[in-house]
Formats: structure tokens, sequence, C-alpha cells
């Protein structure tokens, strides 16, 4: 017998899982932030694309993707966790977040849509108007995430 077999217990894949998907559902919210990082990465091509349009197929392939879609493609450790803490949500803390995603939804769709009018003819001539409308996007996107962030990690209704 090896050092390494007499000290190491067999690992159970599904416990395993269960201690890393603590970090990842608050035990505040019941709900996972890392869902809010679908917004946070388009926020981060829509504010970069005007110095690095090298990233409009990046926006061009982004879709919304609803909470229960995201973790159920998901690879995370806990992803099952986040989706069965999300199905005994309360029905009014559930409708508050899913505004929360509805609203970023619908900013995320018409700023891409913005974005790839300006792209329609090649690059944009007028890069003042681009950087104006990524930058305007982000905002408005960071200002919803900071309120669906609250709600997430410390459950605040307030938003």
């Amino acid at each position: 017998m090896t050092l390494e077999t007499q000290f190491v217990e067999p690992v159970d894949a599904s416990a395993a899982e269960e201690s890393y998907s603590k970090p990842l559902v608050s035990p505040i919210s019941g709900l996972a932030n890392d869902y809010l990082n679908l917004f946070n990465e388009l926020v981060m091509i829509l504010e970069q694309l005007p110095v690095m349009p090298e990233l409009y197929e990046d926006l061009c392939v982004w879709r919304p993707v609803s909470y229960q879609e995201y973790f159920r493609k998901s690879a995370l450790p806990g992803r099952h966790s986040a989706l069965a803490a999300y199905e005994v949500l309360s029905p009014t803390f559930r409708k508050r977040f899913e505004a929360f995603v509805a609203e970023l939804d619908v900013i995320a769709l018409a700023s891409v849509a913005s974005v790839r009018l300006q792209f329609r003819d090649g690059p944009p001539a007028d890069m003042a108007r681009l950087t104006e409308t990524c930058q305007r996007s982000g905002e408005k996107m960071r200002h919803i995430l900071v309120r669906a962030s609250r709600l997430v990690n410390y459950a605040n209704l307030e938003g």
C-alpha cells in the first residue's frame, strides 16, 4: 500500500459538487450570482468595442439565456444546486429577480441591435456615435446589474 492510497479516501462526485456549490448559491437569497456574468460579459464587450472592433463577432453571437437554461448548460460545480434552489424561491422573490433579468434582456438586445445597425456597411464611419451608444448601453446595464447583484447577494428587495 502506498502513502497515497493509505491516506486518500475515495471521492464521492456528488458530495464534491455539493461542497463546491455552497459558494455558488447565496444562502441569503438562494440565487447564484454567476448568472449575472452573462450580462457583465456583454457590458465589457460593449465598453471595449470602440477600441477593439474585433469584439464585434462576440457581440453578434450574444443571446439572452434564462437562469434555468444558463445552469442547465453550465459545467460549473453546483449547477444542480443552483437549479434546485431556484425552484423553491418564493414566487414574489423570483418575480423580482426575473424583472431585473427582463429589463437587462431588453437593454441588451436593443444595444446589440443598435451596434449591428452601425456596423451594417462595415466599420462605422462615426466612431463617436458608436462610442456613445456602447457607453450609454453599458451604463444602463451596470445600473441594473448593481441592483440585481444586491438582490442576489443580500436579498435586498429595494434594489
